[in-house]
């Protein structure tokens, strides 16, 4: 049992305990001793989510913490505090419980649990943070990046040994802001038939990959990250001689233009077009060089394919086709996601708003893991 779920189980545990308390003044022999078996678990998984506490406490000395203030804003009580205040009850209620997540003005740091789940649903909708390099920082990272390797000679037994260095790169991982807000109906909040907390889940998520995906295929670093196609350059063996077409050889120069220690790791990007045209290359005479790998695997030469609808159509010098090991391309999530309630920016018209704030970079880590293609 993980942290979030010995957390869950304690409080139903102790929602029990309550009700039953609750609904006995009076105690006979019987509903005590159910009562006392509920406080021992409750006591036990205590001491197991502060055991599990303490040894991610401990971790992230050695590693740096994935997201400030993660012991504070894990609680129950925290929890609990902030799922009020989305389901809309009065802050004073239980604003002592809330104090570790309080930020300037009024925003909240969500709880790690709840921010796990957007991401965790963020991950499985982006199709580029799917395959990626994708890590939390709480600060900008500094990421050495290996140069070129150090130059060796052959020496006379007597001879004498060359001097030579390894150099290291720099790259540096910022955090860019993005947000919005999210406006729900008074009905929505009101309905318990719905998971409110879930739907929020889904919809930051959608909210954010929305202006993501274009971002981490082509954005120029202006507020926002660098794509992973952004500044790739191609050669003669990347270029095709069509300026709307690709033929199998073509691909085929693409795949081994890549360094053969990148390919192992490699994935195709294109958009759905271009991958309906590659699927149609045929010798002429109905043998087709890609259709039935495509279809059963979704691979080229034994590569995935994953789609990204943000690279352009095949097109006069178009760059139309990415492939790459994207363990090089980057992603950092920036510290702890933020939401505020809005009550009354929009109660005129019976909704209610939630300002999200979340914070990211990405950037290619080694242009060499990469190869783009470009029509003529």
């Amino acid at each position: 049992m993980n942290l979030q779920e010995m957390i869950l189980a304690r409080a139903e545990k102790f929602k029990e305990m309550k009700a039953l308390n609750d609904a006995n003044p009076k105690m006979d022999a019987t509903i005590e001793a159910k009562y006392n078996a509920l406080s021992d678990e409750v006591k036990a998984l205590t001491r197991n989510i502060d055991l599990t506490t303490t040894e991610n406490g401990l971790r992230n000395q050695v590693d740096e913490p994935i997201i400030a203030g993660v012991n504070a804003i894990a609680t129950m009580e925290y929890r609990n505090g902030f799922d009020k205040y989305i389901a809309g009850q009065e802050f004073a209620d239980f604003k002592a419980s809330m104090t570790e997540g309080v930020a300037e003005d009024g925003g909240y740091t969500v709880p790690q649990t709840y921010q796990n789940t957007v991401l965790e649903k963020l991950n499985t909708l982006s199709r580029t943070r799917s395959i990626s390099n994708v890590i939390s920082t709480t600060s900008t990272r500094n990421v050495p990046v290996e140069g070129d390797a150090p130059t060796f000679e052959w020496i006379d037994e007597t001879g004498t040994y060359g001097e030579t260095k390894s150099t290291f790169g720099n790259k540096q991982i910022n955090a860019y802001k993005l947000g919005g807000i999210i406006k729900v109906s008074d009905e929505l909040l009101n309905d318990t038939a719905i998971s409110f907390e879930a739907y929020m889940a889904n919809q930051i998520a959608k909210g954010v990959d929305k202006a993501e995906a274009p971002a981490f295929c082509n954005g120029d670093g202006n507020k926002k990250p660098i794509g992973y196609a952004t500044g790739l350059v191609a050669t003669t063996e990347t270029t095709t001689a069509s300026a709307s077409a690709i033929t199998a050889s073509e691909v085929e120069s693409i795949y081994y233009a890549l360094g053969e220690a990148y390919r192992a790791r490699a994935t195709w990007r294109m958009n759905t077009r271009t991958l309906k045209k590659i699927r149609g290359l045929n010798d002429g005479a109905g043998t087709y060089f890609y259709k039935e790998e495509i279809k059963s695997s979704m691979t080229i030469e034994g590569k995935p394919v994953v789609i990204d609808e943000n690279l352009p159509d095949m097109a006069t010098g178009a760059k139309f086709l990415v492939f790459g090991d994207f363990n090089y391309y980057q992603i950092a999530d920036r510290g702890a996601m933020e939401i505020r309630r809005l009550n009354e920016k929009y109660s005129d018209t019976g909704m209610v708003g939630f300002r999200v704030t979340v914070r990211v970079d990405a950037k290619r880590m080694l242009d060499e893991a990469f190869v783009v293609a470009k029509n003529a």
